[in-house]
């Protein structure tokens, strides 16, 4: 399996390499976990949103006609 290698700064040994293992994984954690389940509710509640804004609006523009 490869690592990625990226740059580290320490006090002690000035700069180094450092292995980075993992930092793929937990991104695709944090976009199947929290990103796509946020987009299945925004998916269905904008329609909703968006119809009852616009019974209100047409209630408020009619209303002084009443």
């Amino acid at each position: 399996m490869a690592f990625r290698r990226a740059w580290l700064y320490c006090r002690r040994r000035g700069v180094k390499w450092q292995e980075r293992a993992g930092a793929a994984s937990s991104e695709m954690v944090l976009l199947m976990a929290v990103v796509l389940p946020l987009m299945g509710f925004v998916f269905w509640a904008a329609p909703r949103v968006m119809n009852l804004v616009y019974e209100m609006t047409c209630v408020l523009v009619s209303w002084p006609f009443l």
